[in-house]
């Protein structure tokens, strides 16, 4: 195939892309587990050069249909150079989240990311930003070494041999969709799982075929359907029955989360206040999020079912149980956040039946933001009279531990401690002390502002009348299992699913339980013994009494993109595909042979019993 100089130019400046670019792809590649045989390497290489020649690709061709009808080298060539630097800067980006989180940027994410007040969840420190202008200004000045090399090269290079490439390379997509279409019948997972491993990854998949061809094992097929059964989710059944109750008892209910706080972070040095609170509390040092995420911690909290149901409940706007039944009794309600109730959006979902709802807080840092909501609160309650007004329910969301900020004139408790956070250098071999120490000082300045609620309460005499809830919205991980894991969103171990508990509530001596509670397990308490709720619980939660200590065996945490069923020694991660893998607490590969399917289908059906469903 011969082509002109120009186009030959082109060409030249995609291979050199495309080395750039799979030596990023190659980076996915150690994110894979359980790798054996000969067809499972095979397809590791040909999928790793098909896929991200396809990527790379779309510069080419789209500078070479611009060349062609407008016939400017100019803007062809700037054309081809801002698509590559695009595409290499989001597979550097998506690299960061994945190793960090093990999802990669997708709409949600942007969401996140770009929406309304995304500060408020991603914090960037001056290193950071110093570091990817710098990485920018070095790809731009490398695209223009790339276009140099390759005006030399065209010009002393026979025939690039082009139509040869397309047809090898044509060859090995046709070979890699095949084997994956076949994996993905009969979940041969060591092939299947890179679907979730490459971004923007969409291989052929053809069960049907498969299973006319009777190229599958239709036994494991039909095991392993439990984990990809879609349903109809079209209206929500929720709550199952009618909310009733009777004979409240009309106390004072405040709930105060902080945002990543870790399970063993409630400490006499740590957070000496709300550790003396604990004292003459009811204490649960064997709790989990729902969530290892604040989208899913949050909603888990007050809906007390599983954040599988989170986008569903976001697009009709379902409030609540809870919070339906506190306004039908006439509390007065405060609700307070550091961070935005827009991003993520629980203006929409745990607080759309909330009228005048408090959407912001003022402040250009966490710490800022945090301090704002307390003084906020203060005002609240200075102007609460506890003989004129109903009760009242309170929350407040402290983001400070989030950030790993606190105020510069903050005396730091914890050395040595990180100056400012290079998220970048976070990697294996990371040392954890002085980033760990920072998250404790950040803890150590909520448990101030927390203290002094305690005080204020105690002044006005109305702790002893309220039901005072503090916990996290979920864990917070510091490379714990070794697995480069950092924070939080990246897998469902104890690390970024456990969180302190602590409830204060008088009519009950102060103890410390040991056995398994959940998020789920809170509302349905405070529904049945201090609003009155007369229902079972099933009818609007997946939760128990938090002081029933039956066993568990299992529970779901997540949420819709990702989420796992927790046993006791074994996690299986089920992704939004319908695949899944299982490993230990310590998120080692576990062997597949030891599920108990039985728990599956459980988990199946306790994650759709709140639609109207019908299988599809």
């Amino acid at each position: 195939m011969k082509i002109n100089l120009f186009s030959k130019q082109l060409c030249l400046a995609n291979f050199f892309n495309f080395l750039l670019v799979i030596f990023l792809g190659v980076k996915y590649l150690k994110y894979t587990e359980n790798l054996s045989g000969f067809i499972t390497y095979f397809y590791m290489f040909s999928s790793l050069i098909t896929h991200f020649f396809i990527l790379n690709f779309f510069p080419l061709l789209l500078s070479l249909l611009f060349s062609f009808f407008t016939k400017s080298k100019l803007l062809s060539k700037l054309i081809f150079s801002f698509l590559s630097i695009l595409i290499i800067l989001y597979l550097q980006i998506d690299l960061l989240v994945f190793s960090q989180f093990r999802y990669h940027l997708s709409p949600i994410v942007f969401k996140l990311v770009f929406g309304k007040r995304a500060t408020d969840i991603f914090h960037f420190s001056t290193i950071n930003t110093t570091i990817a202008i710098l990485y920018l200004i070095v790809l731009i000045l490398l695209e223009i070494l790339i276009f140099y090399i390759s005006s030399k090269l065209s010009k002393k290079l026979p025939n690039l041999k082009i139509k040869l490439i397309l047809v090898i390379v044509g060859f090995l997509l046709v070979g890699t969709n095949f084997i994956y279409a076949w994996a993905d019948a009969s979940r041969y997972r060591p092939i299947a799982q890179m679907k979730n491993i490459y971004p923007v990854f969409y291989p052929l998949t053809s069960e049907s075929l498969f299973r006319k061809l009777n190229l599958i094992n239709k036994h494991e097929i039909e095991k392993n359907t439990l984990l990809s059964r879609s349903y109809s989710k079209s209206l929500i059944n929720y709550p199952l029955k009618p909310i009733l109750s009777e004979n409240s008892q009309k106390k004072n209910i405040i709930f105060i989360v902080i945002d990543s706080w870790r399970f063993n972070c409630m400490t006499e040095n740590i957070t000496p206040h709300i550790f003396e609170l604990s004292k003459r509390s009811q204490v649960f040092q064997n709790h989990k999020s729902g969530s290892n995420m604040t989208t899913g911690g949050i909603f888990s909290l007050f809906y007390a079912i599983p954040a599988t149901y989170y986008d569903n409940f976001t697009g009709l706007q379902v409030s609540p149980v809870f919070f339906n039944e506190i306004l039908k009794q006439g509390y007065t309600l405060s609700i307070l956040s550091s961070s935005t109730l827009e991003n993520p959006p629980f203006n929409k979902n745990v607080f759309s039946g909330i009228q005048n709802l408090r959407l912001e807080s003022n402040g250009n840092s966490p710490s800022e933001r945090d301090k704002d909501i307390y003084n906020e609160w203060i005002k609240f309650i200075n102007g609460y009279d506890s003989k004129e007004n109903t009760q009242f329910f309170s929350f407040l969301f402290f983001d400070s531990a989030h950030g790993f900020d606190y105020p510069s004139d903050f005396p730091v408790k914890f050395k040595p401690t990180l100056d400012e956070v290079n998220y970048i250098a976070l990697n294996n071999d990371y040392n954890p002390i002085p980033f760990y120490n920072r998250y404790k000082n950040s803890l150590n300045y909520i448990d101030g502002l927390i203290g002094n609620i305690l005080k204020k309460l105690e002044e006005k005499k109305l702790l002893e009348s309220s039901i005072v809830v503090i916990t996290g919205d979920h864990g917070q991980e510091f490379n714990d299992n070794k697995k480069g894991y950092w924070q939080h969103g990246g897998n469902f171990s104890d690390y970024q699913i456990g969180t302190p508990l602590i409830v204060f509530d008088t009519s009950r001596p102060a103890k410390t339980y040991t056995h398994l509670t959940l998020h789920y397990d809170i509302i349905p308490t405070l529904m049945n013994t201090v609003l009155g709720v007369t229902n079972q619980y099933y009818d609007y939660s997946v939760g128990q009494n938090l002081y029933d200590c039956k066993n568990r065996k299992w529970f779901i945490c997540g949420y819709n993109q990702k989420y796992a069923i927790i046993e006791k020694n074994m996690i299986i991660n089920v992704y939004s595909s319908g695949m899944y893998d299982v490993v230990d607490k310590k998120l080692n590969p576990v062997n597949e042979n030891t599920l108990d399917f039985s728990v599956i289908k459980d988990a199946v059906i306790e994650n759709s019993r709140f639609y109207h469903t019908s299988k599809k």
